[in-house]
C-alpha cells in the first residue's frame, strides 16, 4: 500500500506531551490539576459558567471582543 507523503509529516498528539509533563511535575511533588486528557472530576465553578454565559450572550469571541 502506498501512503501519501503528507502522512509522514504528522506528529504525535500534543495532549500526550502535556500529560507526560504534568506527570513529571506530579512526581516532583507539585499539585497538578490536569485538564489535558479526559474530563475533570469536579464541576465547573459557578463564576466560570456565569462568565461563559455572559460572553456567549454578548457574542463575545477573540475576534470580536465586546
Amino acid at each position: 500500500m502506498k501512503l501519501a507523503n503528507s502522512l509522514f509529516k504528522l506528529g504525535t498528539e500534543n495532549a500526550f506531551v502535556v500529560l507526560a509533563k504534568a506527570k513529571a511535575l506530579e512526581a516532583q511533588g507539585k499539585e497538578i490539576i490536569n485538564l489535558g486528557i479526559g474530563q475533570p472530576d469536579f464541576r465547573t465553578p459557578k463564576h466560570i459558567v456565569d462568565a461563559a454565559k455572559k460572553s456567549l450572550r454578548r457574542w463575545f469571541s477573540w475576534l470580536y471582543p465586546s
